[in-house]
């Protein structure tokens, strides 16, 4: 599974809000490519590429790491 298919996947459980502008709603997916491009994104400890194979067990997702939120 890519990291761009494991992002999205959580999405239709955890239902990211944007983070764009003044908008308030639902994430869009060009706007979880872009997180993954910024490297907002931190799986285990690492940054990973949208298109890169994940490596499971998969212990932390963090997002956006200067402001942590933490998912897992």
């Amino acid at each position: 599974m890519t990291f761009w298919d494991y992002l999205k996947s959580i999405n239709q459980v955890c239902k990211f809000q944007t983070r764009e502008g003044k908008c308030v709603g639902p994430v869009s997916n060009s706007e979880l490519k872009r997180w993954c491009q910024n490297k907002a994104v931190i799986i285990n400890g690492e940054t990973v590429a949208f298109d890169e194979l994940i490596d499971f067990p998969i212990f932390s997702v963090v997002l956006f790491p200067k402001n942590k939120i933490t998912l897992i």
